[in-house]
């Protein structure tokens, strides 16, 4: 079942700042940021249980460009999404334009409904994808799982503008080769309101100067994930650097025992 949805991206696009944490203590940064934040208020907002996976091609048509197809599974509700992500590093910044496509079944997989995701994606974006997208999303597959734990809370100014920050558990899979990986980060995700910039600006501020536990990484949750589970491909220059190390290695074990030998002799 594919229920799709007409609706457009968000006026504002989502700036999203990823940290990781080197030194894991909740209490601690949420205290920090209620004693430095000054008239903000910082609330726990809820319990974070979702489920994430990320489709894609053989050759990674989609992601490979900035496109994250996902299947999103939360609590009572299940829905295709696809994610826009704008990388600016200089600002350590990950912009994202997130378009809700339409609610699914658990087991439903993007490639049973290739016509309509496509005609979903291409209203939303105004025919903005000149390729055969019907044929990319009939040959995507499950690529990046990951399932996200966690506590998520609000951070509301004076003036009323919402910030959500989160404590993530991060458990990937990478469902092509098996491999699992964990990780811990910390997230801010603020919407891009030009009317909110000098409340976005304090509470990056304040974060940078009081919260040094966090240190900031210029992914975004994908990205993260996609680099913790990858497999590193060995080049020809490191195989062979590899192999003349081990000789080395032998020849050297080989000469201490003669060293030995003549030693024993004397």
């Amino acid at each position: 079942m594919f229920l799709g949805d007409k609706g457009k991206p968000s006026k504002y696009s989502t700036i999203r700042k990823n940290f990781y944490l080197i030194i894991d203590n909740e209490a601690m940064t949420i205290n920090k940021l209620v004693a430095k934040l000054g008239f903000y208020t910082v609330r726990f907002e809820e319990k974070i249980k979702e489920r994430e996976i990320v489709y894609d091609t053989d050759k990674k048509l989609l992601t490979g460009v900035g496109l994250n197809l996902r299947k999103k599974i939360v609590p009572g509700r299940t829905y295709f999404s696809l994610v826009r992500i704008n990388n600016i590093t200089s600002a350590q910044q990950l912009r994202e334009k997130k378009s809700f496509l339409g609610e699914c079944d658990i087991t439903d997989e993007p490639c049973d409904f290739p016509t309509q995701i496509a005609e979903e994606v291409n209203s939303i974006f105004n025919n903005l994808f000149t390729i055969d997208l019907v044929d990319i999303i009939k040959h995507t597959s499950p690529y990046i799982s990951i399932e996200i734990r966690g506590n998520r809370y609000k951070i509301i100014s004076g003036t009323g503008y919402e910030m959500t920050i989160s404590f993530e558990n991060l458990k990937i899979r990478d469902e092509r080769t098996g491999k699992k990986a964990k990780r811990r980060i910390f997230s801010i995700k603020m919407e891009d309101d030009p009317n909110y910039q000098k409340e976005r600006e304090h509470v990056e501020w304040v974060i940078g100067r009081y919260c040094k536990e966090l240190t900031p990484v210029n992914k975004n949750r994908f990205e993260i994930a996609e680099t913790a589970v990858k497999i590193r491909e060995i080049s020809k220059e490191d195989l062979k650097k590899q192999k003349e190390d081990i000789k080395l290695k032998k020849k050297k074990k080989g000469a201490d025992g003669e060293e030995e030998k003549k030693e024993e002799n004397t």
